[in-house]
């Protein structure tokens, strides 16, 4: 199976091809332009590379955040456009889900992506195995949902690492830099999901866990 993966949910894009459950190449997208003038020529530019055609694909995957919600539509925009015109199956994957895949192996890792309003997407998988499901907290709550030692990674951790710290102290580790969804790890679990399912995705939408509010102007 070839499968081109577009995770859009962060500062930080990319773009992946794999064939037969292998990684053949993957590009990151210039956080200094906006992901809507890049996705393209970036997706184009990798099949080209390993000389494919957009109709070679046989899969479509798009990273459904939760993160940014315009740039989590930008890559479902696009990701649809190549399926329809293709006529290949699409699927949607968690970004936080495909962090997790990355860097939890065998052991704890818990990912935090910022909510806004002052709260969190948290979630807490150990040797793959979901503990704290995806929802929205607020920082003091993390040490009734911690309770073992874990890696804390996501797309700004170095931000909130000292407050994080202060509240779980020896139970928080911290990498080196930010951790950015991959669009590898998103193809990954599209793959799997297509398989498991048998089918693409009849509707795909990003991974919001409030309720969009929308004020009507009084004009």
């Amino acid at each position: 199976m070839i499968t081109l993966a577009l995770e859009t949910s962060g500062p930080v894009g990319s773009v992946a091809l794999r064939r037969g459950g292998q990684l053949l190449g993957e590009r990151v997208l210039d956080t200094r332009e906006q992901h809507s003038s890049l996705l393209l020529p970036t997706a184009d530019a990798l099949l080209q590379e390993h000389d494919f055609a957009p109709r070679d694909v046989e899969l479509w995957a798009a990273g459904l955040g939760p993160g940014s919600y315009t740039g989590i539509r930008v890559g479902i925009a696009a990701a649809k456009g190549f399926a329809l015109a293709t006529g290949r199956p699409l699927v949607g994957a968690g970004s936080v889900e495909a962090l997790a895949l990355e860097h939890g192996h065998d052991g704890a890792v818990a990912v935090i992506v910022d909510a806004r309003r002052g709260e969190f997407y948290f979630s807490l998988t150990v040797a793959g195995q979901t503990i704290v499901p995806l929802q929205i907290v607020a920082l003091d709550v993390l040490p009734g949902l911690v309770t073992q030692p874990a890696p804390f990674i996501g797309p700004e951790i170095k931000r909130y690492e000292a407050r994080i710290a202060a509240r779980l102290g020896a139970r928080a580790a911290f990498p080196p830099a930010n951790a950015h969804p991959r669009a590898a790890f998103v193809a990954e679990l599209a793959e799997k999901k297509f398989v498991a399912q048998g089918r693409g995705d009849e509707k795909i939408e990003p991974i919001y866990l409030r309720q969009t509010t929308f004020v009507k102007w009084k004009g």
